[in-house]
């Protein structure tokens, strides 16, 4: 058995040793293991090899230069420049939390990233603001539909957190 912490180290460790800056490997692992506290074992630190392989095949940079290349007072579109999604998804939340400090909402889609763990992790970033938060990606294809021969459809995950006051938030977290 290891405590949370140790699995956070290992996960850091490995993250920095393909590249990751320091301030990444710590986000990236935090994003990781919450999946697992939250019992989704399917996107915590069970996929950390599957990043690995995205580096080895030259599919993951680990030092993206995330920024944003087109914007609008609530909208934005962010290039995650090949980062993974773990790093990328915080830091597009960031940006959305802002534009909703600035104009009420705020709406940023993402291209070039890859995968982005648990999509609830990003959504409830916007709690702490007293935010509602959504987030959602598409995925390939991966579901065969009744009476099909091949996998046609992806699970394109959507998560939605909302807060409730005194009651403990609402959180939805499903593909």
């Amino acid at each position: 058995m290891f405590s949370v912490q140790q699995l956070h180290t290992f996960t850091k460790n490995i993250f920095q040793s393909i590249g990751f800056s320091e301030a990444d490997a710590t986000l990236a692992s935090t994003v990781l293991i919450s999946a697992d506290l939250r019992g989704v074992d399917s996107h915590g630190i069970a996929r950390l090899a599957g990043y690995v392989r995205l580096f080895d095949h030259g599919r993951l940079n680990p030092t993206p230069n995330v920024r944003i290349v087109h914007e609008s007072p609530s909208t934005a579109v962010v290039d995650g420049d090949a980062g993974v999604g773990l790093v990328v998804g915080p830091k597009t939340m960031q940006i959305v939390i802002e534009k909703a400090k600035n104009v009420g909402s705020g709406w940023v889609s993402v291209q070039n990233s890859n995968h982005f763990g648990i999509a609830g992790y990003h959504a409830m970033l916007a709690l702490e603001h007293d935010m509602i938060g959504m987030a959602m990606t598409n995925a390939a294809p991966l579901v065969a539909p009744t009476f099909s021969l091949e996998k046609m459809l992806g699970t394109n995950p959507i998560a939605v957190a909302v807060p409730a006051n005194e009651e403990p938030a609402f959180v939805a977290d499903f593909a």
